[in-house]
């Protein structure tokens, strides 16, 4: 929840700040822009009054042209074709220069209308061909001069005099039409800064409401975050709780196997060194090793259903098999245990079949049978089987001939780690605990209680789907005994 409310927050806070970057981003580019714009402006009108007062140098230099040639009419001066062409040249350099500050800026575009600035563009170009046939003119005029046909000079420079005449008012035309470029480029200047304010005060007020609404944001956010940090202050005192369980559970599992695979391992060592000096034989060290390995397997298999268990991840692989035939199992695997000190004697009633995990069900009556080897020095211990008349209901007991189990101990014999003086339950109880957890998989009862002074197991398994297996049943009661080894 706490996330969640971050997240919400975050997202909305992200998106006020985000505006206002946005909108100090619009203001700041378009800050930038007009700038340039007004920079670009007086630029422009600065190159433009430069350029534009080259047409008065323009009009000296065509004067200083009929000049030289005047002079050549009357043959004063004959040196001064070469600085005719040298004017003609800057004349030309102007022209060009004028007519890229023209045609090729964009402001002109923006200042005149479209048919104003074809007209413009027309007149130039106009202009640049009448001074290339003015030039073409004065080529030929100076070569009648140098042929001596003075006849042909006169009449192209009467017609240089035209085509003058025609340049100049061509000059004025232009320069009529520029008249306007400077007072619109002040008017657009104008107009940029006025948008320009118009547009800060916009940002200046939408700036102002993101403002107010991350604010309110902040704040609402404040108050959901103090009411959930409390809440999740709450749910984390609560976790911490569960931590300190699992740690301690954590400690348990370490506790329960140090103690539990350290026992077994010493017997081993003693085989092998009685097998060295031939007090037993290797076959008898051999059984005995194997029989402490399957009891090594046992108690780790125990470790490992425990972790399972406190998981809720213990599972059952049910199938059909025969109570009596598991029993028998069982039996067998506690032949060769070097801790039974008295008989095994088994009271069967009628083989059923049973719909149960063969496994976990010898796992349950091994734990029960060593815990019941442990504290049995005399007498037996009893398996037996009882099929209830309703023939819903199977039931184990599984008694010895040892001392009572305290009544303090009884209570909580199935819970873990259970210890009280000299009876110790196996496995610090953590058997008899994963015992009784797999009767409860089963739908199983499994209880503890003293009986003429020896203790008894009981184990009550229901029977959904059960068979009569009538072959293999005892009617009378069968007594199974164990000799010892």
């Amino acid at each position: 929840m706490l996330l969640e409310i971050t997240s919400h927050s975050q997202f909305r806070i992200g998106i006020c700040i985000s505006m206002i970057i946005l909108l100090l981003g619009v203001v700041s580019i378009y800050t930038i822009k007009t700038m340039d714009d007004i920079n670009q402006n007086y630029n422009f009108i600065l190159d433009y009054n430069k350029k534009i007062s080259n047409f008065d140098d323009i009009k000296v230099k065509y004067e200083r042209q009929m000049t030289i040639f005047e002079s050549l009419k009357s043959e004063e001066n004959l040196m001064g074709v070469g600085t005719f062409w040298i004017y003609n040249t800057e004349i030309k350099n102007k022209i060009y220069d004028f007519n890229r500050l023209i045609l090729d800026n964009h402001h002109i575009d923006e200042i005149l209308v479209d048919e104003k600035s074809s007209e413009l563009e027309n007149t130039i170009n106009l202009y640049y061909n009448l001074h290339l046939e003015y030039e073409n003119s004065a080529s030929n005029a100076l070569s009648y001069f140098y042929d001596g046909n003075f006849g042909g000079f006169l009449l192209e420079y009467e017609n240089l005099k035209y085509l003058q005449f025609e340049l100049l008012e061509k000059l004025e035309d232009i320069e009529q039409m520029l008249e306007i470029i400077p007072i619109y480029s002040k008017l657009s200047v104008d107009a940029i800064i006025t948008d320009f304010q118009i547009l800060q005060w916009t940002m200046i007020i939408l700036v102002g409401a993101v403002t107010s609404m991350l604010v309110f944001f902040l704040n609402q956010t404040n108050k959901n975050l103090k009411n959930e940090i409390k809440e999740q202050t709450k749910n984390l005192q609560k976790l911490n709780e569960k931590l300190k369980k699992v740690d301690k559970k954590r400690e348990e599992f370490i506790s329960i196997a140090s103690h539990e695979l350290k026992g077994p391992i010493q017997p081993i060592f003693g085989f092998v060194e009685l097998a060295k000096t031939g007090i037993i034989s290797k076959q008898e060290a051999l059984e005995g090793i194997s029989n402490i390995a399957l009891n090594l397997e046992n108690i780790a298999n125990n470790v490992l259903d425990l972790t399972k268990i406190e998981n809720d991840e213990l599972e059952l692989h049910l199938e059909k098999n025969n109570i009596n035939d598991i029993v028998s199992e069982v039996l067998d695997s506690e032949h060769y245990n070097p801790d039974r000190k008295v008989p095994i004697k088994t009271r069967l009633d009628l083989d059923v079949v049973m719909n149960l995990d063969k496994t976990r069900i010898k796992q349950v009556l091994r734990n029960i049978i060593d815990n019941c080897i442990k504290f049995t020095e005399t007498g037996d211990i009893t398996i037996q089987t009882n099929l209830l008349k309703d023939k819903k209901t199977l039931k184990l007991f599984i008694t010895d001939s040892g001392p009572e189990i305290p009544d303090d101990v009884l209570p909580k014999i199935f819970k873990k780690f259970v210890t009280k003086g000299n009876y110790k339950v196996s496995g610090f109880g953590l058997g008899l605990y994963i015992s009784k957890k797999i009767i409860d998989a089963h739908n199983g009862k499994i209880s503890a209680y003293n009986k003429n002074g020896h203790p008894v197991f009981e184990i009550a398994l229901p029977i959904f789907d059960f068979d009569l297996n009538w072959k293999n049943s005892v009617v009378d009661d069968i007594e199974k005994t164990l000799k010892n080894n």
